[in-house]
């Protein structure tokens, strides 16, 4: 990964996270039966609070992902939750791929206690400490974002997504990005920023199962720069959270250094 690869990725995510969505990459988990866009009011763009409908629901699972191209080379940063409420267990996982990705680590609670995995280096050790929250607020509030900012999104039809029936809503305006600035990419040269889009994916009960955006821009020298962030929630209910396979090796090493 180049320097100015991982100054756009680093910024980035100051500026943009949790700011507002955009257009993902093709997902084989979704399905279009309704390829017309239907303009929506802000009524028909409605979203009810994650953290009551995924409290009622006991467990769910929630993905976020921030990626960043340029010079053909993507750097993506993944922090994925598996939440069991009923149980109270939870197991967290924060990854980077990339050419130059650092330190992984996954946090598994239960029972009162956090057990943390780092890996660095094909070298992995482990942190264990009393904690009785679960990684519940922290994975909801991942995917906070304003859906007041995009009230003007199209709703374009129904799709399939974790097995539930849900509406599509796409919101494009590169003048209301724009206002964001296009320095906000941390390159080293100007960018001007040449498309920004949303989707957003609705289930019946208002969760937003989906939220995602784009970000292309143009440098100087016509070198294309684009920045994707994505908010996926699945397994609504149904989440199960196993004991991580190094838990006891975690247990091991604490029983050790006591």
């Amino acid at each position: 990964m180049t320097t100015r690869l991982l100054t756009v990725l680093v910024l980035s995510l100051v500026v943009f996270a949790g700011c507002v969505g955009g257009d993902p990459a093709a997902d084989g988990g979704t399905e279009t039966t309704d390829g017309g866009a239907v303009p929506a009011d802000q009524s028909d763009l409605s979203v009810e609070a994650a953290d009551r409908l995924l409290r009622d629901a006991g467990s769910f699972t929630a993905t976020w992902s921030y990626s960043t191209t340029e010079a053909g080379e993507t750097a993506t940063i993944t922090n994925a939750y598996q939440v069991d409420l009923r149980a109270n267990r939870s197991i967290e996982t924060f990854s980077m791929s990339g050419p130059d990705a650092g330190t992984e680590f996954e946090t598994f609670v239960a029972d009162g206690s956090a057990y943390t995995r780092y890996e660095t280096d094909d070298e992995a050790f482990y942190q264990v400490r009393p904690q009785d929250d679960t990684a519940f607020q922290s994975a909801v509030d991942r995917g906070t974002l304003s859906y007041e900012s995009v009230d003007d999104a199209r709703l374009i039809g129904a799709e399939t997504f974790d097995g539930v029936t849900v509406d599509r809503y796409e919101y494009s305006d590169l003048s209301t990005w724009q206002q964001f600035g296009a320095g906000a990419f941390g390159s080293g040269g100007n960018v001007t920023v040449t498309d920004f889009t949303v989707v957003i994916l609705i289930d019946e009960s208002g969760l937003a199962r989906q939220t995602a955006w784009t970000l292309t821009g143009e440098t100087d020298d016509g070198e294309t720069v684009s920045v994707e962030w994505r908010y996926e929630i699945t397994g609504v209910g149904s989440t199960e959270v196993p004991d991580p396979d190094w838990l006891d090796e975690a247990r091991q090493q604490s029983d050790g250094a006591t």
